[in-house]
């Protein structure tokens, strides 16, 4: 048995016991870079507990859409979904009776994700259609599935963006955000990663590096930030340059942990 462990970006995965139900210090170790633990029991999955962190400050981006929309209350940490069967019955804190069995409690809070999750979807959908200048305006993104470390993992390719995409001031904000962290992050094996963070990685595929970097330089020079575009040019010298050296001599990147 397990229960599910749900993150910030969405990724689902199982969480085990070591034994057949879960210790104080399993549950708390899950969430020990947070101030407090929170618990609140679920009314649409019975015999469920939902548990997740709670510290005094938070940042808007952590917030956990899907588990926020099924507590109706803003989460921003990880949350994990245990039945009572995993519960330690010395606690006293599951119910007598399981109304819901293991297997009918994983289908159940499966399949509420889900429902959740395509409702997130569909409202993101209907923004794109009643704003689509606004859309068009926004970086298309491929999704190629979680990490290692549980980001979720995409590829941004220049020939799949809208044409408006790179003539308005949402790209030479993109432009920026890619800047500041390849400033920062040696490009030194592929792929290209162009942005990461606590939730995500955007990286380009190697064909398609140079044609990105162009569009990026074309930005920064009609603004006369020569520095920037000098810095972006010793970027691409550089990564040319590893491109060239025997595979076996490439480094791990650690911040991608792809």
């Amino acid at each position: 048995m397990c229960a599910l462990l749900l993150y910030t970006n969405g990724i689902v995965e199982d969480y085990r016991p070591q034994s057949l139900v879960f210790t104080e210090k399993e549950l708390i170790d899950l969430f020990n870079e947070y101030k407090t633990i929170r618990t609140k029991r679920l009314i649409t999955v019975l015999n469920t507990w939902c548990i997740w962190g709670q510290n005094d400050t938070f940042d808007i981006l952590d917030l956990n859409r899907i588990v926020s929309d099924i507590l109706q209350e803003p989460i921003y940490s990880h949350a994990l979904f245990i039945h009572d069967s995993e519960i330690d019955t010395k606690w006293k804190a599951a119910d007598n009776i399981l109304y819901r069995n293991y297997v009918e409690f994983l289908a159940d809070i499966k399949k509420l994700i889900d429902i959740v999750a395509a409702d997130i979807i569909n409202e993101y959908k209907a923004f794109e259609y009643e704003n689509e200048d606004i859309a068009k305006s926004l970086p298309v993104l491929t999704t190629l599935g979680p990490t290692k470390d549980k980001r979720v993992l995409f590829s941004f390719n220049p020939a799949d963006q809208n044409a408006e995409f790179f003539e308005n001031e949402e790209f030479a904000l993109f432009s920026k955000k890619v800047y500041e962290y390849i400033h920062t992050h040696e490009q030194d094996e592929e792929p290209f990663t162009i942005y990461a963070d606590k939730k995500a990685i955007i990286i380009i595929d190697t064909p398609n590096v140079p044609l990105f970097m162009n569009k990026i330089l074309e930005k920064f020079k009609k603004v006369e930030q020569y520095e920037i575009c000098k810095e972006l040019t010793n970027i691409m010298s550089n990564w040319n340059k590893m491109l060239k050296m025997p595979k076996n001599h490439l480094n791990k990147k650690p911040s991608a942990n792809i």
